[in-house]
Order: C-alpha cells, then structure tokens, then sequence
C-alpha cells in the first residue's frame, strides 16, 4: 500500500531523527487539553447547581423521587414522627400558661361579682 509523502508514521518519525518527544510530546499535549475541557465543563455544571433555583430543583427531584406521588400522607407521616415530638413540650407549657391566664381572669370576675 503506498503512502502519500504528507502522511507521518511512527516509523518516519524514528527514520527522520528519532523525534519521539515530539510525538510523546503531542500526545501529552492532547491529554492535557482534554482534561483542562472536562475540568471546565464539570466546574460549570457545578455552579449551576449551587444556585439557590438548582439546590431547590435537586431537592425537589429527591423528595419526589422519596416520596413518589403520595405527598399529602408524607407530609402528615412527618409531621406526625418528627415535627409533632419536638414541639409538644412547647404546646404542653403553652397550656400550661393558659390555664393560669384564664385561672386569673375568672378569680378577678368572681371577685367583681361579689363586689357587687
């Protein structure tokens, strides 16, 4: 099979002064660009994702993915295993406030009517 004179082998490039650098040279070169274009393109992925409207459509996507089409029973399941316990120790001194509120105001009623 004959060869044009502008192709290059590996051989012509031994033949014509052992420039093997070169080639090693031009192969690194191409690794070096390739891996500078992956770099570039992943760090530009990554700043899309940290805006808030990417954090917010990643954790949409992973709920969904979670929880699937059954929203409003997740929503009372959370609310009922993890969002209910830590508040009750807060209604339960709410109450507990209340109760002495109104305790006081129907002592101070009593004691007007009998004022009377």
């Amino acid at each position: 099979m004959a060869q044009n004179e502008t192709e290059s082998t590996w051989t012509q490039w031994e033949d014509e002064g052992g420039n093997k650098n070169m080639a090693a040279g031009a192969i690194l070169a191409s690794a070096v660009a390739a891996g500078v274009v992956a770099y570039l393109l992943r760090r530009a992925r990554q700043e899309e994702e940290r805006t808030p409207a990417g954090l917010a459509g990643k954790a949409y996507e992973r709920t969904r993915d979670v929880v699937g089409d059954e929203r409003v029973e997740a929503g009372r399941e959370f609310l009922v295993k993890k969002v209910m316990p830590e508040f009750k120790p807060a209604l339960l001194a709410i109450l507990d406030e209340l109760e002495d509120v109104v305790d006081t105001a129907f002592r101070r009623a009593e004691k007007a009517i009998k004022n009377l």
